[in-house]
């Protein structure tokens, strides 16, 4: 019969939702604005199912190259891939632009021609013969619109063309491979021949081969790579045929992957005839494994090709569906650009906002603006630092809400709250993790509710509310409730051990004593925020214990300042002494500038005074009124009624027991710090200096 011009169906690209995802996070965390090359790997098997019924119509089902997570990750996915008996590997190269403008700007043919040579030289210079996976590749242009979740990408298969009409492949005849072999037993003996050849042969060889015939040409005795041709064509005279996985669904028409195969079958071997197996068929094994007798039904077929000679004319019509172009070096064109869903040359996008899981949404995006930090202007931000970070907030009032939501734009992600407190009406407008449904009845417990709404705000949060009464100076404690104030004692230094860091928000002097004592005693970081009216002082405490520097340990806490135990300052107060009376921007205004020093202090690590986030000072002291804001630094008090030595050293010695001496006795703290004895020698001084005063004439 007449032989007619070989047509192939092209490759459709196939990508799993999990690409997209991998790519996201790899353009977030490690490619940033790079624009390099990246070697990536998909794979393609047969498909001996050619159609899928839908709405009662059949549909043909086009050739399929998969992309999935691992394509990232060559040697794993390659192992992978070796797994799956009749999947075939082929290697590609990811562009990805940083813009849609970049995207649209590719050099669409001076890329395909770039992989073409490529594809040519490793046909020239003999190395497909070693591995054959040279001769199949693609290209892949990307751009993620990481916002949106809106994915623009474009594939081409790049495949050489020879140039002039008269220099295409063309079919000398076609059939099925049942009609290739002698009888069933021959054909199940060629697939068992075949499952053997792929489960031994290395990947990249997987998807080509040489099959050699007896003398009858009609029965397999050997199956060998693609560099074995020589050695098989040097000792038998029998018929060869060039085999390779095929992944077509045409029943008349051989995949796109044969092209390049047939331009190096022709220039590696100088043929003009060549015997093709199009093997379509899956589970080689099974196959073989078919009783004697039963039908053995199969897809592949045989095919022989005429390999005309190139022509020199360099005219060459465009194909419908294939960018080319003509190089004046090269006997081929190349073509490949896969047309979009419209059959038109042109990108694909892909939209799975909808697709994503919403949660996995929601914390990708909140961590996004903290991801673009590294690509300009804080490349060495440690992000999974912040997010290991456990934080303790000792109130989940005014302060506590903001500094919450700041430390989740910040990537923190373990957060837990500590207040006793109930949400009241008056607490929604201040206090943004609170809403009206959270104050109705006067239930809800502020610690509860605040952690549960933070949750809601960013689903990735691990966050807990406890509701503890922190024990007071000040605050007698009956023998009878002495066993309660023990066990929230308990509650609050174990709180305060299995957290990094800690952020002190109460609202009263004397409720800050006690985590003071114990973040020093136990040596957890310490930042404290308190508000007046229109002033505010946000500090960070020196570490008292570690293998912190001098510096460090030299800083003063948030009592070094005073020469008066903290007391009880809650009893008998007004109404707007009750409440925290203060200018409503006093508080965002703190709370920003709390976790912000925090975070400079957490990523620094060193506890020294600057960090990449900038300086650490260990005092702010801001005023409304005036609009000012003065860093201040100081030194630690050796009378300190929280961090000095000797409170240490009588808490580690008695425990419980010094904490209740503290609650009990106004002056206790005093007295054991030397505050007291200091006072009375001011006190006599003073006394000496008016006698002087008044004897002068």
């Amino acid at each position: 019969s007449k032989a007619s011009l070989a047509r192939f169906q092209p490759l459709s690209s196939c990508v799993d939702v999990s690409f997209w995802h991998t790519l996201s996070k790899k353009k977030l965390e490690e490619f940033m604005l790079s624009t390099d090359p990246v070697a990536i790997v998909a794979n393609f098997g047969p498909s001996p199912s050619r159609f899928i019924s839908k709405e009662g119509k059949k549909i043909s089902i086009p050739s399929r190259v998969m992309l999935g997570e691992g394509s990232f990750e060559i040697d794993a996915d390659a192992k992978k891939i070796l797994l799956q008996k009749d999947l075939v590997a082929m290697y590609g190269v990811l562009h990805n632009a940083n813009t849609v403008e970049d995207f649209k700007g590719f050099d669409k043919r001076k890329l395909i021609a770039e992989a073409g040579q490529r594809i040519e030289k490793a046909i020239e210079e003999g190395l497909a013969s070693a591995d054959p996976s040279l001769l199949n590749t693609f290209i892949l242009l990307t751009y993620a619109n990481l916002k949106t979740h809106r994915y623009y990408y474009w594939f081409a298969f790049p495949a050489l063309l020879p140039k002039g009409d008269g220099a295409q492949f063309q079919v000398a005849s076609t059939e099925s491979i049942s009609q290739v072999f002698s009888d069933c037993e021959s054909l199940r003996s060629f697939y068992a021949m075949l499952a053997e050849y792929q489960a031994n042969v290395g990947l990249k060889n997987r998807g080509h081969f040489v099959v050699l015939m007896d003398e009858s040409g009609r029965n397999c005795i050997k199956i060998a790579t693609l560099s074995q041709y020589h050695q098989l064509k040097a000792t038998d005279k029998n018929k060869l045929y060039f085999g390779y996985v095929d992944p077509s669904t045409v029943p008349t028409h051989p995949g796109w992957v044969l092209r390049n195969y047939l331009v190096y079958i022709k220039e590696q071997y100088k043929l003009q005839i060549c015997n093709i197996l199009s093997i379509r068929d899956t589970n080689f094994d099974q196959i073989a494994k078919i009783p004697p007798g039963e039908n053995v039904s199969v897809s592949s077929i045989a095919m022989t090709l005429n390999l005309p000679l190139t022509s020199e004319n360099t005219s060459l019509q465009d194909e419908k569906t294939t960018i080319t172009t003509t190089m004046t070096t090269s006997t081929y064109g190349y073509v490949g650009w896969e047309p979009n869903a419209k059959g038109r040359l042109g990108a694909r996008v892909v939209n799975l906002q909808s697709v994503f899981d919403p949660k996995s949404l929601a914390k990708t995006s909140a961590d996004l603006n903290l991801k673009l930090m590294r690509w300009r202007s804080l490349p060495n931000l440690d992000t999974d630092k912040l997010k290991q970070t456990k934080v303790l907030l000792l109130g989940a009032g005014t302060l506590g809400c903001y500094v919450a939501r700041t430390l989740l734009g910040w990537g923190v992600r373990h957060i837990t709250f500590l207040d006793n407190g109930k949400v009241s009406y008056s607490n929604p407008v201040r206090q943004p993790l609170y809403n009206f449904k959270d104050s109705v009845g006067g239930k809800n417990l502020k610690a509860k509710i605040a952690a549960q709404n933070l949750m809601n705000v960013s689903p990735g949060v691990v966050s807990e509310g406890h509701c503890v009464t922190i024990p007071m100076p000040g605050h007698t404690v009956a023998a009878k409730q002495e066993e309660a104030v023990k066990q929230e004692y308990n509650k609050l230094k174990s709180l305060i051990q299995s957290h990094d860091l800690v952020f002190l928000l109460t609202d009263s002097r004397e409720s800050r004593w006690l985590p003071s004592l114990l973040c020093a005693a136990h040596g957890k970081r310490l930042v404290n925020a308190a508000l007046g009216f229109d002033t505010y002082v946000v500090m960070r405490h020196g570490m008292r214990c570690g293998d912190e520097k001098q510096k460090e340990r030299d800083l003063g806490c948030y009592f070094c300042n005073d020469v008066v135990a903290p007391t009880d300052s809650l009893s008998d107060r007004t109404l707007d002494q009750q409440c925290t009376v203060t200018r409503p921007g006093c508080a965002p205004i703190a709370s920003a500038l709390a976790v912000e020093l925090a975070i400079a202090l957490i990523h620094n690590g060193s506890g020294e005074r600057g960090s990449e986030l900038g300086a650490m000072p260990h005092q702010l002291r801001g005023s409304l009124r005036k609009f000012e804001l003065l860093a201040i630094e100081g030194r630690r008090y050796d009378k300190c009624t929280a961090c000095s030595d000797i409170v240490l050293n009588l808490y580690k010695e008695q425990g419980w027991k010094f904490v209740l001496n503290a609650l009990n006795r106004p002056l206790y703290l005093e007295d054991v710090t030397g505050l007291t004895q200091m006072k009375k020698q001011a006190e006599e001084l003073s006394f000496d200096f008016d006698e002087d005063w008044g004897d002068e004439e």
